[in-house]
């Protein structure tokens, strides 16, 4: 596991807001809360994962806002639990550095100078050697948060979305926004994903265009359906998606998008998905995908507090989070 101080240069760290603190709540001698182990990235001694918040939502044009309230609401759910996960059986209150850098200082009225921004943050994380984990924010985040390790690795790279939508438009109405990240990031000038590389993980419902499911296919991406998952099982899924994302690569992405869920399970995002993942199809992905030697970024995106009453996406998200940081924990071992 890659080891750093988590300090950023000061041109980058005037672009980050810190993160005011982690709630512990109720205390116990025989518990470790997910907040105890976090560390404010300017007090960090070392860092091998780095949370960075991104409160933004203006490229969010197809639904109701929200999501830029996420990263307050999955940090504060965060702390709801433990270090431990006996199911993986992994403990990371110790034998993983984790730092939070904060929030990036958006700019909440434009798209490109906020995604600006965000890729200078996170390749200054990256080419420092933490793994940064982004919570976002709406889904045309990933265009940065991905370019960043892009800029940050010689080579080519993989992305895996962890999506209900393929994310892959022209436009929508000539506008960048939460559905064009993806063809951003397949037609950047550096060249360094090719289709090959690109995995669809959990396309499903009557929400998709044949149109753009067509083009990735066509550029050779690995399309696997959340119908895929349910049949064939999470293991097979996340093979497959690693068997393409890592074949002649150096680095790889993981981006998540809350909507993946099943609607029901999911309300508190702009485009809830019928027929979506079930959570604990989600937590394992995350750790099968997250454990593996060549991650080297991944983010959390489209989680909106505000759009849930009940608070259960939030806290999946939160959960989502925390698997991240335990996978990057197994990955050590």
């Amino acid at each position: 596991m890659a080891r750093s101080d988590g300090v950023v240069p000061p041109e980058v760290a005037d672009l980050l807001t810190p993160y005011p603190g982690y709630s512990i709540g109720v205390e116990d001698e025989y518990d470790t809360n997910v907040g105890e182990i976090i560390t404010d990235a300017r007090e960090a001694d070392s860092a091998d994962v780095g949370l960075v918040g991104i409160p933004f939502d203006t490229a969010c044009v197809a639904g109701p806002r929200g999501s830029r309230l996420g990263p307050e609401g999955v940090r504060e759910d965060m702390t709801h639990g433990t270090c431990y996960n006996p199911e993986i059986d992994v403990d990371i209150s110790e034998g993983i550095d984790v730092v939070d850098y904060g929030d990036v200082d958006v700019v909440h009225t434009e798209v490109l100078p906020t995604h600006e921004r965000v890729e200078r943050v996170l390749t200054a994380v990256t080419e420092d050697g933490v793994v940064p984990f982004s919570i976002g924010g709406d889904h045309s985040l990933t265009y940065p948060t991905a370019k960043a390790m892009m800029n940050a690795v010689d080579g080519q790279v993989g992305v895996v979305n962890v999506d209900a939508h393929h994310d892959v438009r022209h436009s929508h109405g000539g506008e960048l926004s939460s559905g064009t990240p993806f063809r951003r990031l397949l037609e950047d000038d550096s060249g360094q994903l090719d289709g090959e590389n690109f995995v669809e993980l959990g396309l499903s419902g009557w929400h998709n265009s044949k149109y753009y499911v067509d083009w990735v296919r066509d550029v050779g991406a690995e399309v696997i359906s959340a119908r895929d998952v349910h049949k064939d099982g999470v293991d097979a899924a996340a093979e497959r998606a690693l068997d393409a994302a890592t074949d002649g690569t150096d680095a790889v992405f993981v981006s998540v998008d809350i909507d993946v869920l099943e609607a029901g399970d999911a309300a508190g995002t702009c485009a809830p998905s019928p027929g979506g993942l079930q959570p604990w199809q989600l937590l394992e992905l995350v750790y099968q995908l997250g454990r593996h030697d060549l991650v080297r970024g991944g983010d959390l995106m489209e989680v909106a507090p505000p759009l849930d009453s009940t608070g259960a996406t939030t806290a999946i998200g939160a959960a989502v989070a925390t698997q991240f940081l335990g996978a990057r924990k197994d990955a050590s071992r």
